[in-house]
C-alpha cells in the first residue's frame, strides 16, 4: 500500500509538470506572434499618390502595415538611435513624425511650406528639410517638434545630406546647378559648381555624390582640396549612395541602376529595376540595395553581393521615399 501511495503521488507531479509547461509554451506562442518586434530592419517608403507609407520587412522581405500620412507624401529621413521616421508631405506642407518601435503617427509639424528632402544631424537633435518654392533650409528641433530656424539657400534647392565627418549640412540647387556646404551653426563653407541640374546627394567621409540629372552624371566633390570628378551614368540619374568604393545610381529615363567601382572608374554592371526608379537605400548587414520605382508602384530589392534580384514588392501609389529610409 505505500508503495503504491508514493507512485501515485510521483505520476501527479510529473502530470502536473507536464500541464505546467504545456501552459508556458501556449503563452509564449501567444505573446511571440502577438508582439511587435522592435529590432528588425525595416523600409519605409513614402507613397505620393495615395497619401500612405509603406513598412517593408526586410528580413522576410513581406510588408508588415500601411500608414496614412499628410498629402502627398515624398522625402523622408530616419532619426536610428531614437527611432523617430520623419516624413516630408508636399501637398499638405507639413511633416509627419512616426513611431518606428510601433508603426505609429505621434506628430504632425506645420510648416507652411512644401518639404522637399530631409536629412538629420549627428547627435539628432535637429532635422534640416530643403525648401523648394521659398529657397530655404528650416531646421525642426526634436525636443521641441517645431521649426527653430530658417537658412536663405540656392535656387530650388533639392537634396540635402549631414556629413558626419565635417559637420556640415551638404544642399544640392536643382536650377542654380550648385552645391553649397554649411556648418552646424548654418554658416556658409563654400558653394561649388556640379553638373546641369543637380537633386540626389549623398555624403561619407571627405566626400560628396551628386546625382546631375541633365548631364547623365554623378560629380565627386573633395571636402577636404574641393577637386571634382564626374562619371557617367544612365539616363536621367535621380539619386545615389555609396558603400566600399561602389556607387549605386538610379536611372529614372532608364528603369536601371547603375553599379560602379570608384577605383577602378568603371561600371561594373547595370541592373534592370521597376519603372522610373527614383531613390535607394542600402541595408549592409542584409547585404541588400532597395530601390523605389515611382513609376510601377513597387520596390526592387537586389542582393548587394550577387547583384541578383531578390524580389519586388508592390507598394503605394507612387513609390518615392527621397532620402535615407532604411531604419537599420
Amino acid at each position: 500500500m505505500v508503495k503504491q501511495k508514493k507512485l501515485s503521488i510521483f505520476n501527479l507531479k510529473t502530470s502536473n509538470l507536464i500541464i505546467l509547461t504545456f501552459f508556458l509554451i501556449i503563452l509564449y506562442l501567444y505573446f511571440s506572434s502577438n508582439v511587435k518586434k522592435d529590432h528588425i530592419s525595416k523600409a519605409y517608403i513614402t507613397n505620393q499618390g495615395d497619401n500612405t507609407v509603406s513598412i517593408i520587412d526586410l528580413e522576410t522581405l513581406n510588408t508588415l502595415d500601411t500608414l496614412e500620412v499628410g498629402v502627398a507624401p515624398l522625402g523622408i529621413t530616419i532619426l536610428q538611435k531614437k527611432k523617430l521616421v520623419f516624413i516630408g508631405n508636399v501637398g499638405s506642407d507639413d511633416i509627419s513624425v512616426i513611431d518606428a518601435v510601433n508603426d505609429r503617427l505621434i506628430k504632425t509639424i506645420k510648416l507652411g511650406t512644401a518639404p522637399l528632402s530631409l536629412t538629420s544631424n549627428s547627435e539628432e537633435t535637429e532635422v534640416y528639410v530643403t525648401d523648394w518654392f521659398k529657397n530655404n533650409v528650416l531646421t525642426i528641433s526634436i525636443e521641441q517638434m517645431r521649426v527653430t530656424n530658417s537658412l536663405n539657400v540656392g535656387i530650388t534647392p533639392s537634396g540635402i545630406a549631414y556629413n558626419k565627418k565635417h559637420q556640415y549640412q551638404v544642399i544640392s540647387n536643382r536650377d542654380a546647378n550648385t552645391l553649397e556646404i554649411y556648418t552646424k551653426d548654418h554658416n556658409l563653407v563654400k558653394k561649388i559648381e556640379t553638373g546641369n541640374h543637380p537633386f540626389g546627394i549623398y555624403t561619407e567621409g571627405d566626400f560628396v555624390y551628386v546625382a546631375n540629372v541633365y548631364d547623365d552624371s554623378v560629380s565627386i566633390i573633395n571636402l577636404v582640396d574641393w577637386s571634382t570628378y564626374e562619371f557617367l551614368v544612365g539616363a536621367h540619374p535621380y539619386n545615389v549612395r555609396v558603400h566600399n568604393k561602389v556607387a549605386y545610381v538610379t536611372n529614372t529615363v532608364d528603369d536601371t541602376i547603375t553599379i560602379y567601382d570608384l577605383d577602378s572608374k568603371k561600371t561594373i554592371k547595370t541592373l534592370d529595376t521597376g519603372e522610373t526608379p527614383e531613390n535607394l537605400d542600402l541595408n549592409i548587414k542584409l547585404n541588400l540595395v532597395v530601390v523605389t520605382n515611382w513609376g510601377s508602384d513597387s520596390i526592387s530589392i537586389f542582393d548587394i553581393q550577387t547583384l541578383q534580384l531578390l524580389k519586388e514588392i508592390k507598394t503605394g501609389a507612387q513609390s518615392r521615399s527621397f532620402g535615407d529610409f532604411i531604419l537599420q
